[in-house]
């Protein structure tokens, strides 16, 4: 017989509530007072946090409107409708958008020995929209099923990104694996590499030798690399780490998500040292300027976007060719 998936709704961390759903292969814990963050994704058989956290800052209340970087702690967060703060179409919108510091309500919808699902939803601030998440965990199940509702309740159509933001705790043998794609290097965070467009992996540093984008620096790399993964093959990333042959993909639909944008921390933004994978609807990180340029995603008056995104721990392998819409790592 399977070991049982739990849910336990009693906990608390740095003061906020804390929602911990386990089964035999993994422990997820979930802030739903800020923001309805993913907050740790324990992988058992290792013993290994997924999710990098801060070490100079705790989850903490934010205030609405409040700078995203001097509070971005880890965990998974998720950006709508903007990533850089911005007036558009007469309104205010704030950094990194209008979720990650607000709080979300939540329901344990199922409760069964094979199977939890945790609902959670909470409504716009600047936008008319309303956001339903399902978070599905089952027993002995080494993936998230998280199934996604946005609806536009407004009058008019919106313009927006959307984008998924877990950081991930690396080390000097992690590796990127993306589908096969076409890379478009972000105007800033880029010192290493000659800013030109290229085809993964195979990127030129300022000095014009080959960088293999799918190796991560190393601890004295003192860089950053930031960048948006566009015409993508497959619904998909990963992050391994070689040495445990071990690592964190995430599989999406890619006529929804459309790019994979990567911020990767190389010890030179803030001496932090994580990647962070963002499944994304558009690019680049402007919203006015991905309007401009046809690569926003539009949510006409009265629509819902439906779709389910599923992360997945797997083992035994130090590169990833593709992961599956169900979550099967090849």
């Amino acid at each position: 017989m399977k070991d049982p998936v739990r849910i336990d709704t009693n906990w608390h961390y740095h003061g906020l509530r804390a929602l911990v759903i386990e089964n035999s292969r993994l422990r997820l814990v979930i802030l739903p007072e800020l923001g309805g963050k993913l907050w740790s994704l324990v992988d058992k058989s290792r013993d290994r946090e997924i999710f990098w956290h801060n070490p100079r800052l705790i989850p903490r209340p934010a205030p609405y409107g409040a700078a995203y970087d001097d509070w971005f702690c880890g965990g998974w967060d998720e950006l709508f409708p903007n990533d850089a703060p911005t007036t558009f179409a007469g309104d205010a919108y704030p950094d990194h958008g209008e979720w990650w510091s607000m709080p979300f309500d939540w329901e344990v919808t199922t409760r069964e020995r094979d199977e939890v699902t945790l609902h959670c939803w909470r409504a716009g601030v600047v936008t008319n929209t309303a956001v339903d998440r399902w978070i599905t965990v089952r027993a002995d199940d080494p993936r998230l099923q998280i199934r996604y509702r946005i609806h536009n309740a407004g009058p008019q159509p919106l313009d927006f990104l959307w984008k998924l933001h877990p950081a991930l705790t690396i080390t000097p043998d992690a590796r990127i694996d993306l589908p096969a794609c076409t890379v478009q290097p972000a105007a800033i965070f880029n010192d290493r590499l000659d800013k030109q467009p290229f085809v993964w992996p195979t990127a030129h540093s300022a000095q014009g030798e080959t960088v293999d984008m799918r190796v991560v620096p190393g601890l004295d790399a003192a860089t950053c690399d930031f960048y948006y993964a566009t015409d993508l093959a497959g619904g998909w990333c990963a992050l391994t780490d070689a040495a445990t042959r071990a690592g964190f993909g995430l599989a999406f639909d890619p006529t929804i998500f459309r790019s994979v944008w990567l911020f990767g921390a190389y010890r030179g933004w803030r001496g932090l040292y994580t990647t962070i994978l963002e499944p994304c609807t558009g690019y680049p990180y402007q919203l006015a300027d991905a309007v401009a340029q046809g690569t926003a995603s539009r949510l006409a008056a009265g629509a819902t976007i439906e779709t389910t995104v599923t992360a997945v721990l797997y083992h035994g392998r130090s590169a990833v060719t593709q992961i599956t819409r169900n979550g099967e790592v090849q």
